[in-house]
């Protein structure tokens, strides 16, 4: 019988991965926690739409904040200051990918990253992209997206893979939940872009002679972000079909007949048997 895989030893790079991944869990949990209950009574408490209740949560809890640093007068952390915090923090993962500490492409990293930003500061700066449906359900759409990502990161850095030693359910959620969310994510994310470029508050931040530049970096990323939606969207799904396949593999038939012990074992787990020591 064999031996059961012994658990990975865990280095300083497994230790910090673990650690900013976790809180980052945790931060787009307490966004979670703010934001769907706030919907639930948006809904309830009318006969408004989704679209319209959607409007309503954003309104309540996030853009009135009573105070400018992001402490609401009971002195809890608003959704505002948690969600700045936590999307502030995914900068990090740029500096990961760049320094080789994970396997992400870095260009990617950063557009992704990248546009998150800057729908945020959108938001921020300008009330009309505040008040209508999109901003809250781009909020909501990251944040049940960053969840199961940043809690099947820990999972697969403690049991050393990420493909088989995943718990299922949350295996699935990372895999599953991007074929309803980007698409509502990204949907959200162009409405904060196309109305910023119609706020005024917004288009004159940089004062009233420069509208028209406020306005084009407004529009840029729609006409950039919007054409390469579908590529992403299919991209993730394409890395669906490997995980899965790879995760429900059978496993190979045991060795028959003559072999020689394993000498060599390759990062990717497979091993490498040579006779030549053997021979010798």
């Amino acid at each position: 019988m064999a031996a059961a895989k012994a658990p990975p030893s865990l280095g300083p790079k497994d230790l910090y991965l673990i650690l900013y991944n976790a809180l980052c869990c945790l931060g787009w949990a307490y966004v979670l926690a703010l934001g769907i209950p706030s919907l639930f009574n948006s809904v309830a408490s009318s006969d408004a739409s989704l679209l319209d209740a959607l409007k309503t949560a954003g309104n309540e809890l996030y853009f009135a904040t009573p105070s400018t640093a992001g402490w609401s007068d009971e002195s809890s952390p608003s959704l505002a200051w948690a969600l700045t915090l936590v999307q502030g923090a995914a900068v990090m993962e740029i500096v990961h990918a760049s320094t080789g500490l994970v396997r992400s492409p870095v260009f990617v990293t950063a557009m992704q990253v990248g546009s998150r930003i800057v729908a945020l500061h959108m938001v921020n700066a300008s009330p009309r992209a505040q008040s209508q449906w999109g901003a809250a359900l781009m909020i909501l759409s990251w944040a049940l997206v960053e969840v199961p990502r940043y809690l099947f990161y820990v999972t697969a850095i403690v049991s050393g893979d990420a493909t088989k030693g995943t718990p299922f359910p949350i295996f699935w959620l990372r895999y599953s939940l991007f074929a309803v969310l980007y698409p509502t994510g990204i949907s959200g994310e162009l409405s904060v872009f196309i109305n910023s470029s119609k706020c005024d508050t917004f288009l004159s931040l940089m004062g009233e002679g420069n509208k028209s530049v406020m306005y084009w970096y407004a529009m840029a990323f729609p006409i950039i972000y919007a054409p390469g939606a579908l590529p992403m969207i299919m991209n993730m799904a394409g890395n669906r079909k490997k995980a899965f396949k790879k995760r429900f593999a059978r496993p190979p038939p045991p060795p028959r007949g003559l072999v020689w012990p394993v000498t060599e074992t390759k990062v990717n787990g497979e091993e490498v048997r040579a006779s030549t020591s053997t021979a010798k």
